[in-house]
């Protein structure tokens, strides 16, 4: 079966310049690209009017947390415009689905103390104000912290006894009883695994609920960047995911604590043998720090208030992961925001060779703060890097950063610029849905807060760092799938797997304000047209 799609604006993504008006594909591969399609017109099955309609590789979401996105879709968004108050927070709450439906979870998230009136994070004397007989979790914006009631709590076993567990923190009142507040991932997962030991299958039927998601955003692969294996395998739950009808192609990144008990298990532990497979096992994730907004990423100049963050890996700990990584031939992601978390990554791997040929062997997620002297040790060092970043926290978390950073820092946040001027390898994604924005993954607020430098509150942020349409697309596709382990994806060339995207207005040609208002109009995975509006 070939159909041929004519008459458009198709962006190959070979680099930031080829176009071509034509396109062939032959079941669920690329055919063939060009403009002179008419000598080839005898072949074809199914012949397509693109009516010049701009057409993009398919877009790749390298880092983002599917199981968070799943749940936040059927959860409340805590975040601006409609929530800005614990109190519009609670009545927002309380008109979720699974509000009064008894043994449910209530879910939310995304919010940031910073942007409530009160100024501070919801506690579980709030949240029991919505509900003392359903448990109810909230994310913060980061997705590193998280809030729940008294009946989450109880269920998750967390009391006035209650340890704080390695690199995370139970807050307290000053009598001793948790404030529900869960401080970093270490903590959150006391309540996430709670939560999810209870309800596999509605996981699955959420996971499933979200593939529409992603295709209506026009993402057709993307990066599970907190793989599990308690309370139950993350594969598992997208193979099951994928039997019933889940589309996108995914690369899982097991978080390394997870592992460490089945090491034995491990003992083949190394990407997928099936090349064309919809799910590999790509890497493992580790973390060096926290986030700018929740003040605990580390840096090497103290934040506003004199706090510098958290460092979560000392130099041994650093080695045992990467030892681990290069023994199983596996991708290694280090979350890195802050400067001198990332200057204790170099200190460890910039010397080391590269153990992987067909990707970066470390990808350093987030790469916030990065000074001249980081980035020119990044070009120079024998470790092959990629840096994988979030220009939608700049657009959607503006007034933490300005809370927290310094003049001399924010001028240091997402270089995106200068690290394509020094040729390291770098993505664009989301880490949805960890920032506070009703739209977290939407590519093309990404693309327009990478490309014109500019918050939603019309702050404008180091403006030299901005980058082309062009460039900010590529980071979509072509670079996001050499990083991420895609190779069958990323570009519309011959023999090039079928997964593509129609957008609405031409991206490359529309005034910049109107780049985060573009719309998906189909979606093709394949070969076959997956959605369309």
């Amino acid at each position: 079966m070939k159909t041929l799609l004519k008459n458009g604006n198709i962006f190959i993504g070979e680099d930031e310049q080829k176009f071509c008006k034509a396109m062939i594909i032959e079941d669920d591969r690329i055919f063939w690209t060009g403009n002179n399609w008419k000598r080839l017109v005898e072949n074809i099955d199914q012949i397509i009017d693109l009516k010049s309609a701009t057409v993009l590789p398919g877009l790749i979401d390298v880092h983002t947390h599917p199981k968070y996105i799943a749940d936040a879709l059927h959860g409340v968004a805590c975040t601006p415009p409609n929530v800005n108050s614990i109190i519009e927070m609670q009545r927002a709450l309380k008109q979720a689905k699974e509000y009064g439906d008894q043994g449910k979870w209530i879910e939310g998230w995304g919010f940031d103390e910073t942007k409530l009136a009160e100024h501070r994070a919801p506690n579980v004397i709030d949240l029991d104000q919505v509900s003392v007989e359903q448990p109810i979790f909230i994310y913060r914006s980061d997705c590193h912290s998280s809030v729940g009631n008294s009946k989450a709590l109880e269920l998750a076993g967390i009391d006035r006894d209650t340890p704080d567990p390695l690199g995370g923190k139970i807050k307290r009142f000053e009598s001793g009883k948790p404030t529900g507040f869960m401080q970093e991932v270490t903590a959150t997962q006391l309540l996430i695994k709670a939560k999810s030991s209870q309800s596999y299958a509605q996981d699955v039927i959420n996971m499933v609920a979200s593939s529409n998601h992603y295709l209506k955003n026009g993402i057709v692969a993307i990066g599970e960047l907190m793989g599990r294996k308690k309370p139950y395998d993350t594969v598992e739950l997208y193979r099951d995911s994928i039997k019933r009808g889940f589309v996108p192609k995914i690369a899982v990144y097991y978080v390394y604590d997870e592992i460490l008990d089945n090491e034995t298990e491990l003992g083949n532990f190394k990407m997928l043998e099936q090349q064309f497979s919809q799910i590999n096992i790509c890497g493992i994730k580790i973390f060096m720090d926290g986030s700018i907004s929740g003040e605990t990423a580390f840096t090497k100049k103290p934040y506003q208030d004199g706090k510098r963050g958290i460092c979560f890996l000392d130099k041994a700990a650093l080695k045992k992961r990467v030892d681990f990584a290069r023994e199983h031939h596996l991708q290694l992601a280090i979350h890195a925001m802050g400067d001198a978390a990332i200057y204790c990554v170099l200190e460890s791997t910039e010397n080391l060779a590269p153990w992987l040929q067909d990707r970066p062997s470390i990808r350093i997620e987030h790469a916030t703060l990065l000074t001249d002297k980081l980035i020119q040790r990044l070009k120079t060092a024998r470790m092959k890097y990629a840096v994988v970043t979030q220009p939608i926290f700049l657009f959607a978390e503006s007034d933490s950063y300005c809370k927290y950073l310094n003049f001399q820092q924010l001028q240091l946040v997402y270089r995106l610029n200068s690290l394509i001027k020094a040729k390291i390898l770098l993505a664009l994604s989301s880490d949805a849905p960890c920032t506070p924005w009703f739209e977290p993954d939407s590519p093309f607020y990404s693309i327009y807060a990478a490309v014109t430098r500019k918050a939603a509150n019309g702050m404008l942020i180091s403006a030299a760092e901005g980058i082309t349409v062009n460039q900010a697309v590529l980071a979509y596709t072509k670079w996001a799938a050499i990083i991420g382990g895609f190779s069958q994806n990323g570009e519309l060339k011959a023999g090039k797997k079928a997964d593509f995207v129609i957008l609405s207005d031409n991206i490359f040609k529309v005034p910049y304000k109107r780049i985060k208002d573009i719309q998906v109009i189909e979606t093709w995975v394949n070969g076959k047209k997956v959605y369309h509006t």
